[in-house]
């Protein structure tokens, strides 16, 4: 019991992980009852003498865990977790079925700044307060690094004399401490927060809206007034670069989009393409445009466009002539199309799977008609591509509890797990100052077997659309193989991504095959060794644990000095 916020979820010896409210005056009250009186009872380090006992804890804070570990007489053991929750952390209701994947799942909260690592019974094992509005809480499996978030750093200026707001990229390492913050780099002045990439070999992927004078002339506004041929506008750019931060790739949607044609529906013409989600496969980079209903294949090298899948208004003669491909033709696809989606992913089996808003769908710029009427509803659907035959066929999709009525009008996000099922935020309704629009969805994320339709896992935090990443249930567990399992017979010089202060004993046991371990000491410009399997006394390592950020020469093979 705390002060506030009851623990939940209610206690199940098979559940090890709760939160609860600790309240400003830090006060947890644990009342302990086990089937073995003669069960021994640790507390945060403090033996007691039974395991039935009422604790009384001082001290405590909204960050703080409360650790509960179980011996019994037969060499039983257990340990479980209480994390204290602050005062005006989000509240948050779960609900799942005994199929639901094990996993952890990335959110960011923006009503109070958060970050948050929450379990399938919203409990959040680990968060932290950003610096400032934290967006896009993600997990980068294959990144040299593992987190990021985006933070606002202020307007730039445009064309039309209005400031655009521009982000960086946070870049964290395992305990969540910030280790760099990225931007776009010249000639690009202005990063957005839509997605970013850390590939495996460090590079960073960025996004930028960025300001530029168009030629819309031929175009007219909502008024019959035709649009300026130098009319102000955002170019929605992708950007690689070092972290060094030199560039290595450049790409703009002005060159590859057919924008007057494609692309007026959404926020035309201040941001035609409103690109909204990056993924890298293969060495290419799969992109949304929701500004033209259309998701591409990018060529990671060249910049040319691999395939196009959403419906255009020019012709397949006329993307050919452009030298881009003709767009996959969709079929079977009840609705026809997808529109103003987000999160487009590829699967394992290549199948292209995106979060379709339901809004802004293709109109022809001359009537402003449109095929599928926008605005009804929101959905997850998958397609399966045949670049052969130019093709995107309809496989499955599904709405929020199968209705096809709650809309997501802004936002959403679809990644898929390992055993294939959907793990979804349903992103935000209309503003509620419209009463006659669809009411948001009433979850923040599903996690669903798109086979069977059977929804899993539901979890709402407060009022707020999420942006869930899905994350190994072990993310948080201590494991040395993540940050020792690549080296090479031989030196290996290396930055250790781990956690700081860790036992270089601990990291190394199991390996088998390190013989030593050496840090440059900066201030006693000497050398620091370890030896795993050094018959000599303990003494003689003088290196102890691992520094977050160091470098350290590993020999792995027969020792080696």
């Amino acid at each position: 019991m705390g002060e506030g916020r009851e623990m939940y979820p209610p206690f199940d010896p098979d559940t090890h992980h709760y939160a609860v409210g600790c309240g400003e005056s830090g006060a947890l009250t644990l009342t302990l009852s086990a089937a073995d009186p003669d069960t021994r009872v640790t507390v945060n380090g403090v033996r007691h003498a039974s395991g039935n006992a009422r604790i009384f804890l001082r001290e405590l804070n909204g960050d703080s865990d409360v650790v509960v570990e179980l011996e019994s007489g037969g060499g039983g053991s257990a340990s479980y977790t209480i994390h204290c929750l602050p005062d005006d952390f989000p509240t948050i209701t779960a609900r799942r079925s005994p199929d639901a994947s094990d996993m952890l799942i990335l959110a960011s909260l923006r009503s109070q700044n958060y970050i948050a690592i929450l379990d399938t019974n919203g409990v959040p094992r680990l968060h932290r307060r950003a610096s400032g509005p934290g967006r896009h809480f993600k997990y980068h499996p294959d990144g040299l690094y593992p987190y990021s978030y985006f933070r606002r750093i202020g307007p730039i200026p445009t064309f039309r004399g209005v400031g655009l707001i521009s982000f960086e990229a946070v870049v964290l390492d395992w305990d969540l401490r910030e280790v760099d913050a990225v931007r776009v780099i010249p000639p690009l002045t202005h990063t957005d927060l839509h997605d970013f990439i850390i590939k495996p070999n460090g590079n960073y992927v960025l996004l930028a809206y960025e300001p530029a004078q168009r030629d819309f002339s031929s175009l007219r506004d909502p008024d019959g007034n035709a649009y300026s041929a130098t009319e102000g506008t955002e170019d929605s750019v992708i950007q690689e670069i070092t972290p060094e931060r030199e560039q290595v790739f450049l790409w703009n949607s002005w060159d590859h989009l057919a924008v007057t044609e494609d692309c007026t529906q959404h926020r035309f013409p201040r941001d035609y393409a409103h690109i909204n989600s990056l993924e890298s496969v293969d060495g290419d980079i799969v992109a949304s445009f929701r500004g033209c209903s259309q998701v591409l294949r990018i060529d990671g090298t060249s910049g040319d466009v691999v395939w196009l899948s959403g419906k255009s208004n020019r012709g397949d003669a006329e993307w050919i002539a452009s030298g881009a491909p003709a767009p996959l033709r969709i079929t079977g696809d009840p609705y026809g199309e997808f529109c103003g989606q987000h999160a487009a992913r590829i699967g394992l089996d290549g199948n292209l799977v995106l979060f379709d808003n339901g809004t802004h769908c293709l109109v022809d710029p001359e009537t402003g008609a449109s095929a599928r009427t926008s605005g009804v509803f929101s959905r997850v659907v998958e397609y399966s591509l045949d670049l052969q035959t130019g093709s995107a066929t309809f496989v499955r999709h599904h709405s929020l509890h199968g209705s096809f009525n709650r809309l997501g009008h802004a936002q959403g996000h679809v990644e898929l797990l390992e055993n294939g099922n959907w793990l979804i935020g349903w992103g935000r309704g209309y503003f509620d100052d419209d009463p006659e629009t669809a009411l948001p969805p009433d979850e923040s994320i599903t996690e669903v077997n798109p086979r069977t339709g059977e929804e899993l896992l539901s979890i709402t935090v407060g009022e707020e659309p999420l942006r869930p990443y899905p994350l190994p249930p072990d993310a948080l567990e201590w494991r040395p193989a993540r940050h020792l399992g690549g080296l090479e017979p031989g030196w290996n010089r290396i930055v250790w991504r781990g956690r700081d202060g860790v036992s270089i004993a601990s990291a190394t046991e199991g390996i088998g095959t390190i013989s030593s371990v050496w840090a440059r000491d900066a201030e006693s410009r000497s050398w620091l060794g370890f030896f795993p399997d050094s018959p000599l006394p303990s003494a003689t390592n003088t290196l102890a644990t691992f520094v977050a950020g160091q470098r350290y020469w590993i020999a792995v093979g027969e020792r080696q000095r």
